[in-house]
């Protein structure tokens, strides 16, 4: 049995395949168009979908009754002008202090009590601070960093 086609049915297939390649390509092309603008329009969409909306009120959790209170923000220079005033009703080295976790005590509300996470930050910048540390009588920075770390932090407390 002889299986390679004729010279005729090769044109005939030749002509045929062109026909559709011609047809093909043009509504591949179409095809292709279509998907693309399709694609586009519906990934377009999708994105302007996925992009947070901003959020009007911001909520934090009350550790006093477990419920979320609404917290409104201020603009930022309002909110840098009372940095700024809390900042000049203190000294130097109290400024130095809060910024390193220290904070400043007599501008916290007396009602609650400091909590020992606050107290150690508070020792541990006291032994980051030349004359507090040689108040509470010791004089090496890692000798007084081992002795809060260790859990004995109110022989700075004291001082501060």
């Amino acid at each position: 049995m002889n299986t390679t086609p004729s010279s005729s049915s090769k044109q005939q297939l030749q002509q045929q395949h062109s026909i559709i390649d011609s047809s093909s390509s043009s509504s591949r092309r179409s095809f292709l168009s279509k998907a693309f603008t399709k694609t586009a329009t519906t990934s377009s969409a999708a994105i302007l979908l996925s992009i947070p909306q901003l959020a009007s009120a911001r909520y934090v959790l009350n550790e006093e009754t477990g419920e979320y209170d609404e917290v409104t923000d201020e603009d930022w220079q309002t909110t840098w002008k009372k940095r700024l005033d809390k900042a000049q009703s203190m000294g130097t080295e109290d400024v130095f202090l809060a910024a390193q976790g220290a904070g400043n005590l007599d501008l916290k509300d007396g009602s609650v009590e400091e909590s020992e996470s606050s107290k150690k930050r508070r020792a541990m910048a006291g032994c980051r601070n030349d004359r507090l540390r040689g108040q509470s009588g010791v004089d090496d920075v890692k000798v007084c960093t081992k002795r809060v770390l260790s859990g004995d932090y109110q022989f700075m407390i004291d001082v501060m």
